[in-house]
């Protein structure tokens, strides 16, 4: 018997500030950590096995009749994000034993009812449809901590900027104004913290600036500015980028990339460095995909589930279009770059308002050498954000399904195609070859499924993606 109906109210729409993060999606839909709002809500309401939690788009569509008279609705509007999933569970618990009406607030402002039978629910949506306001919730009102009230354009920035997919080896903490990031992996830290300090004066002014650096015997860690925006990741992926905006960041992106320090190298020192980071980097990963219990598993999807027997096939594959596409482009005046090393959009944070656009997370540098790359690496980076929609598989949202021939096709919920033709326009126009540019781009895939192999899911979409990237190279050619 169902004692507590979650009315999860779904209907409002984001306006204003908030909706340049969220764009035309609602806020049961926004995706932190592989997990939307709704199905965050969802999980803890069904840990209760006398409790149900119904999605409501449209308030009209919502029949409590359906639920005997004593049932007590637990009306909360989608805005409303859980902060807390304990004290979420302890309110659920006490709501279960309500006499009488009373409104749930967050930070003040209300954000739900419990209602302690049907009839008095009913009353109050007759009331709640007329009105359209959250302001006829009745009854005494009871704060929690439990929840978060994202139609607070800064509380929505804190929320979404403490939940990016950080690597398992990190923590992130903060406040209104810091965050700090901590870490067991010593050595990564500190060079991601000495990388600003090493960097030319001229380049500074793009990075967020570490400070504060700790270390102890177990851990390192170093403190940023909290800045008022989020990465630029989280908008993407709820597709509130529009064109002209997507236009603007790739002008602010390019003007950096063609404004890092260079210096010209000796043909065989280019050769040395691209084949380091896109050849010798990519058979040290595979061999340390192999060598983890997981593959059995994932080598046997590619066999049976792909046109490859393994991934050895593939990596040849690519090793092949390598030679035809970087080694035929050996003309032309070759020069090394201080580049970011990991220039995608998780790591930009970027105002729309402001057009404020500000880099973290560097690859990291403990030594000023350690700076200098190959000037495609940085652009296959932001190239595998938009071609190759790399954040869509940190929110979760791909699937791997069956095309008609009983082969794995990955499918992207998301149609990148007009981003792409505008992208390859900017490589044009700045001298880069957007084939080679794709080709690394496929190397970077590859180069990362051993760092997620706690994701055996990802990394098999991973391997589907990367084939799908050297196809459209190969089709180019």
């Amino acid at each position: 018997m169902v004692g507590l109906v979650v009315v999860y109210d779904d209907s409002m729409k984001a306006v204003g500030r908030t909706k340049t993060i969220l764009g035309e999606k609602s806020f049961g839909d926004m995706v932190l950590k592989r997990q939307s709002m709704y199905q965050r809500m969802k999980q803890i309401v069904e840990r209760h096995p006398n409790m149900k939690i119904q999605r409501v788009n449209v308030l009209d569509d919502f029949v409590p009749t359906e639920y005997a008279y004593d049932t007590i609705f637990f009306h909360v509007l989608s805005s409303a994000a859980v902060l807390s999933a304990d004290d979420l569970s302890v309110l659920l618990d006490k709501a279960l034993f309500v006499k009488d009406n009373f409104k749930v607030r967050c930070g003040g402002k209300v954000v739900g009812g419990v209602f302690k039978n049907r009839e008095s629910y009913e009353n109050f949506l007759i009331e709640y449809n007329n009105q359209n306001t959250i302001d006829c919730f009745s009854g005494e009102a009871i704060d929690t901590n439990a929840l978060v009230d994202l139609t607070d354009y800064n509380a929505l920035l804190m929320y979404v900027s403490n939940g990016f997919d950080a690597r398992y080896f990190n923590s992130l903490q903060g406040d209104t104004y810091t965050v700090t990031k901590k870490s067991v992996d010593k050595k990564k830290i500190k060079a991601e913290y000495k990388y600003y300090w090493l960097l030319p004066e001229s380049m500074k002014n793009w990075m967020v600036m570490p400070y504060d650096y700790k270390e102890t015997d177990a851990w390192a860690s170093y403190t940023m500015e909290r800045m008022p925006m989020t990465d630029l990741a989280i908008r993407w992926t709820h597709s509130a980028v529009d064109e002209a905006e997507f236009k603007n960041i790739l002008d602010k992106v390019f003007y950096f990339l063609e404004h890092r320090v260079q210096k010209e190298v000796t043909k065989e020192e280019y050769s040395e460095n691209q084949d380091k980071l896109y050849l010798k980097k990519l058979d040290k990963r595979i061999e340390q995909l192999k060598g983890m219990p997981e593959y059995k598993k994932i080598a046997e999807l590619i066999r049976v589930g792909t046109d490859f027997e393994s991934i050895n096939e593939v990596v040849a594959w690519y090793k092949g279009l390598y030679k035809k596409i970087v080694r035929s482009n050996a003309k032309g005046r070759k020069v090394s770059v201080i580049g970011h090393g990991d220039l995608f959009f998780a790591n930009m944070l970027y105002s729309k308002e402001l057009n404020f656009l500000r880099f973290i997370d560097p690859k990291g540098a403990l030594r000023t050498e350690e700076l200098w790359m190959d000037p495609c690496y940085d652009i296959a980076k932001l190239s595998h954000s938009i071609c190759g929609n790399y954040d869509f598989f940190n929110t979760g949202a791909y699937s791997i399904d069956f095309n008609g021939e009983m082969k794995f096709e990955l499918v992207i919920h998301f149609d990148n195609t007009r981003a792409k033709e505008i992208f390859k326009g900017y490589l044009e126009e700045n001298g880069y070859k957007y084939e080679m540019i794709r080709l690394f781009e496929a190397s970077l895939f590859l180069s990362m499924l051993p760092l997620h192999i706690d994701n055996p899911h990802k990394v098999f979409g991973f391997i589907l993606n990367a084939i799908m990237i050297l196809k459209e190279v190969e089709h180019d050619l």
